[in-house]
């Protein structure tokens, strides 16, 4: 019998199913790369579109919405604080806003709002002490000053857990139940991973389009 009717042996199909491995392996990592990358940039988008939302809603009611306490999608005014000097925390109104419920991972969406915007407010409405939502670079500023600062005294503030939960410093700032968040740079770095997608409504903004549409003096 020839070696050809043989057929391969163990030790030659063990080594084709290892090239096939090394195959796959070579093509999977860079296809993942790619699909993080792709919900990345679609969940980007969709935190675009909350903005607008947020502002179109401002536009129509005259003020922000109160958060999602409860899991359904439609903002909880109850207990909803509308004192400067506190804010409200929970997930992101979506239902009540007419956006998708979830980000590209499936994921629903945090969302924390300036009391003093969720009722009728004016040119000069601020935060005020612990009302006053700010975002910093890193945690590592203290969430105070100007060092790291980069944004501060904001309407509302929401964010994408993105793929994974870190247990660094700066992604636990923003889950930390204070009225400090952190935006910076995507890394993998151990010890300094941060995935989190972070957006607010400016107060710059947000006055200019209640100006322009006649809803502020």
């Amino acid at each position: 019998m020839t070696r050809e009717a043989q057929g391969f042996t163990l030790i030659e199909m063990a080594v084709v199913l290892l090239i096939v491995g090394l195959l796959l392996g070579g093509l999977l990592q860079p296809l993942a790369n790619r699909m993080e990358q792709e919900r990345r940039r679609d969940t980007t988008a969709y935190l675009e579109n909350v903005q607008e939302a947020l502002v179109g809603f401002a536009l129509v009611n005259g003020r922000l919405p109160c958060p999602d306490t409860d899991g359904d999608g439609v903002e909880n005014t109850t207990g909803c604080q509308n004192l400067s000097t506190t804010f409200n925390s929970g997930d992101l109104p979506w239902a009540t806003l007419g956006v998708a419920s979830a980000d590209a991972w499936g994921g629903t969406v945090s969302y924390a709002v300036n009391g003093a915007f969720t009722t009728t407010f004016s040119l000069t409405t601020s935060g005020g002490g612990a009302g006053v939502l700010s975002v910093y670079d890193s945690a590592a500023t203290g969430c105070s000053g100007s060092t790291g600062q980069v944004a501060v005294d904001v309407p509302a503030i929401f964010f994408s857990d993105a793929k994974r939960d870190f247990s660094s410093s700066d992604e636990q700032e923003n889950r930390d139940g204070d009225a400090c968040f952190i935006d910076r740079d995507y890394s993998a770095i151990a010890g300094s991973e941060f995935d989190d997608l972070v957006n607010w409504v400016a107060p710059t903004i947000l006055f200019n389009r209640m100006v322009a549409a006649g809803r502020l003096p």
